[in-house]
């Protein structure tokens, strides 16, 4: 089984809530609970689209995408998502390692999300998730359990179909958000099979995949020609 780190979850419920709190403002600002919203609204001001990042220089695009959602319904899964998968790994890994993972997530989401559709506004933190999924795929692997003796076997089966199935999500970021979560998660995993640096390894992985990622970002925006301007 997988090692138990810790019995409480700040970090998932502080990034629910972090989540809600942005939907709330964006709501304030002009987005609407069933995903549309005016020019003048925090998706149409934050999410993620090539053309802003390139060429009027708003870089943080690539991480505020993550935190804004298209309507309730769309924050209301993920966030469910999280509260299942995020107290897992959260459990398992500790805070801080989880956080790394998380958020490197995140960064590699946003790379896959650009390089599928650099002209399109992407907002959701289903990269991240499947981060999530993916590292919590590598614990599990690594001490030999079989995915499908497991539920997230199941979860990430399903989700992989909807990803390639339904055209309104990104697959691109749900795809670059499970690998960097794969990857940051298997570093991790050798670390906690090791019993040693348990936090530094998982941390300083989530930062090569997220400063590879963020470069790629970069890289993958300046293939959009679509620009939006907000007034």
């Amino acid at each position: 089984m997988v090692p138990q780190r810790t019995g409480a979850w700040y970090v998932s419920y502080g990034l629910i809530a972090a989540n809600v709190a942005v939907f709330i403002v964006g709501m304030a600002m002009g987005d609407s609970l069933g995903g549309g919203g005016s020019g003048d609204g925090l998706v149409y001001r934050a999410a993620t689209l090539g053309g802003n990042i390139e060429y009027l220089g708003e870089w943080w695009r690539v991480f505020t995408g993550g935190f804004l959602h298209h309507g309730v319904f769309h924050l209301g899964v993920n966030m469910f998502s999280l509260y299942l998968l995020g107290t897992a790994l959260e459990h398992s890994l500790g805070k801080l390692p989880f956080t790394a993972v998380y958020l490197s997530s995140l960064v590699s989401g946003s790379f896959g999300a650009l390089i599928e559709t650099p002209n399109s506004l992407v907002a959701g933190a289903s990269g991240a998730i499947f981060g999530l999924m993916g590292a919590l795929a590598a614990l599990y692997l690594t001490q030999g359990v079989g995915l499908f003796q497991t539920p997230i076997g199941p979860i990430l089966a399903i989700n992989l179909v909807i990803s390639f199935t339904v055209q309104s999500v990104s697959l691109g970021g749900h795809i670059g958000g499970l690998i960097g979560g794969f990857l940051v998660g298997a570093a991790a995993a050798q670390a906690v099979r090791r019993q040693q640096h348990t936090t530094a390894i998982p941390v300083a992985a989530a930062a090569l995949v997220a400063g590879f990622s963020y470069v790629g970002a970069l890289w993958a925006a300046s293939r959009s020609t679509v620009v939006l301007i907000v007034g």
